[in-house]
């Protein structure tokens, strides 16, 4: 394979890599928006049944709780997704360098 054609591979390979990548982020965030959204909207439909201050500072806590919480899971998994990204983008290149390594090395024998 040619080094046009390897570079035309790695492109879209690259191309590929960082499509899937955005749209698991793109799902995720989607997840997590929805999830968001139940929180507030459980949050909100608790708020008339708050009698006194120490019930209100309970649901708060327990709000601030669950929000930090999906905060963390959510940064998390987008962690996730882009170590997996670096790992599969320094494997592609990688795999296009050593072929070259090993195409190179036979014709420095010969010379």
């Amino acid at each position: 394979m040619s080094r046009m054609e390897k570079g035309m591979k790695l492109g879209q390979e690259l191309f590929d890599l960082n499509n899937t990548t955005w749209s698991r982020i793109a799902e995720l965030s989607a997840e997590n928006f929805k999830k968001y959204l139940e929180l507030n909207q459980s949050y909100v439909q608790k708020l008339p049944e708050v009698r006194d201050v120490s019930t209100f500072v309970e649901l708060q806590r327990d709000y601030g709780q669950n929000l930090w919480e999906g905060v963390q899971s959510d940064l998390k998994a987008r962690g996730e997704i882009v170590r997996e990204a670096v790992e599969n983008t320094g494997g592609l290149v990688r795999e296009v360098f050593n072929g070259e390594t090993e195409e190179a090395a036979p014709e420095a024998v010969a010379a």
